[in-house]
């Protein structure tokens, strides 16, 4: 359960991204309902619809329940996949009853942030699998040994483009000392958005290993940061971080160039006689540098070009030999 008074106004500025992940989800588990209620009741039509075929002497001699059966459309559905409809659907309806605080989670001293991530993702991403086991079923295409592992968890690496861009946003708070974010690159795809809440001291600029072009990427002490973060409709991650580290936005969604989408508004000098975070003096200064590198490379791009040199007078000779041509008549030539 989150902790941190900050994560209530980020979960707030992510309203969009989260709702169009819960819209996706309801619609799903929409489907699946309108299907088994079909189901049920085009059985129970055709049960009516057998026993008064028979007649009174044909119900007293036909078990008309047994007949259904084996007349009905369940009957053309494996045993397993009729099985599995209802789990799925639990799955669903699980997931949907969930609150807002669902996307977010605490990590414990030394817990190992890739592998939380990667666990909210594969548990969200259960109702991606309950819906395709659900539509395996329908098909015929259903096996038990390779799909039921969907409905206890759908790891991200899994989703398809599409599943990626209705990714929710996920909100972790962590200690400096457990920031090694450079494993969750893999999950920034799609609309996939993360929000770090780091406390205590950690690295300068740990944040600045994930920038790239189409990516957005943040490391701040402003909460409000978050809602450029929920505009932009690509991936992205933004760090909340305690004094001391550096600041800056690289935001994909302004248009052109480096210097335009990266705002760097303070490089700390690194104090190599301390180790703050996982990371030694070397690794740290090589972040600083790294960002001094893109800083530099932005004010290259927001530099004024050059004035264009006017154009060098024709030679006189061209210009006449021009003027001839164009008055020659050669018509008859």
């Amino acid at each position: 359960m989150p902790s941190d008074e900050r994560t209530a106004a980020i979960l707030a500025a992510l309203a969009a991204p989260r709702d169009a992940y819960r819209s996706a989800l309801a619609a799903t588990l929409d489907e699946v309902r309108v299907y088994r209620d079909a189901r049920r009741e085009g059985a129970a039509d055709r049960h009516m619809q057998l026993g008064a075929s028979l007649g009174l002497v044909g119900v007293a001699h036909v078990d008309v329940d047994r007949l259904a059966a084996v007349l009905s459309v369940e009957a053309a559905l494996e045993p397993a996949a009729q099985a599995v409809m209802p789990r799925a659907l639990a799955v669903l309806e699980s997931l949907a009853a969930r609150g807002d605080d669902a996307c977010a989670l605490t990590l414990v001293p030394g817990e190992n942030l890739y592998e939380a991530v990667s666990r909210l993702f594969a548990d969200l991403g259960r109702a991606i699998g309950a819906g395709r086991v659900v539509d395996l079923a329908r098909s015929g295409r259903y096996r038990p040994a390779d799909h039921d592992r969907w409905l206890e968890a759908f790891p991200f690496g899994q989703w398809s483009q599409a599943e990626r861009r209705m990714a929710p946003p996920v909100v972790i708070e962590l200690e400096g000392s457990d920031l090694r974010p450079a494993g969750l690159a893999e999950f920034l795809d799609g609309g996939a958005k993360i929000v770090l809440v780091v406390h205590g001291e950690t690295s300068p600029a740990p944040l600045v290993r994930l920038i790239t072009p189409r990516t957005f990427v943040a490391q701040t002490a402003d909460v409000a940061v978050v809602q450029r973060l929920a505009a932009w409709d690509g991936p992205g991650i933004a760090g909340i971080f305690p004094a001391g580290g550096a600041r800056f936005v690289h935001d994909p969604g302004v248009a052109g160039g480096i210097g335009a989408r990266l705002t760097i508004t303070e490089v700390p000098t690194l104090d190599g006689r301390r180790r703050a975070g996982p990371f030694s003096a070397t690794q740290q200064q090589d972040e600083l540098d790294q960002l001094k590198a893109l800083q530099g490379a932005a004010a290259a791009d927001l530099a004024v070009p050059v004035a264009p040199q006017p154009a060098t007078p024709a030679d006189p000779v061209d210009k006449l030999a021009a003027w001839l041509l164009q008055q020659a008549d050669l018509s008859g030539a």
